[in-house]
């Protein structure tokens, strides 16, 4: 087995058992269990839980941002890219429940430094840059980004809840529904 192959070995070891049972009330050990290596392999990739659990959230984020953006044009309209960005992370999300429930506990922690948020911030710059055409277009309400963002995460993370959890089923129309209800919170 190569490195490389341990290493992802490892990452996804910490994947399942995070979304299991929680960042906090993962160890190392256990890590090293689930994934079949000594604890000290893991060592050899990452010096200490955070910097393993931010890898973590990094690469998840950039698979996120991939999703999101596969289908993304700046040629249409404000209102149909923000409406392509929440289908494609409601969806995302839903085919991915792991990665659901770690990065919804990640947003919940302090555990993820600031310059790793800045790292993802570039990873989303096309919709910073959609944020900022609908303002200065005047299309979404004069409220800070921060308020917009929590507003619009608070709702797909809530849909991604309910489906999960078995409360709601979700199809096309259940989506665009909630879509239309997340683009009324924040239009003009």
């Amino acid at each position: 087995m190569i490195k490389k192959d341990k290493k992802n070995i490892v990452l996804e070891s910490t994947l399942e058992l995070v979304s299991e049972q929680g960042i906090y009330s993962t160890s190392m050990s256990q890590i090293a269990k689930h994934a079949n290596i000594a604890v000290g392999t893991i060592y050899l990739y990452f010096p200490n839980k955070e910097d393993l659990i931010n890898s973590l959230y990094f690469n998840i984020k950039t698979d996120l941002a991939d999703y999101v953006f596969k289908n993304y044009s700046e040629d249409k309209s404000i209102e149909e890219r923000f409406f392509i960005l929440f289908k494609n992370i409601i969806n995302y999300f839903i085919k991915h429940p792991k990665e659901f429930s770690f990065v919804e506990q990640c947003v919940n922690s302090s555990m993820i430094p600031s310059h790793i948020k800045e790292e993802v911030v570039d990873v989303f710059k096309k919709a910073n840059n959609l944020f900022k055409e609908a303002y200065e277009e005047k299309v979404i309400k004069d409220l800070p980004i921060e308020m917009l963002i929590a507003l619009i995460d608070g709702a797909i993370f809530s849909i991604v809840r309910l489906y999960l959890k078995g409360n709601i089923e979700v199809d096309e129309d259940i989506i665009n529904s909630g879509i239309n209800a997340i683009w009324d919170s924040i239009k003009r």
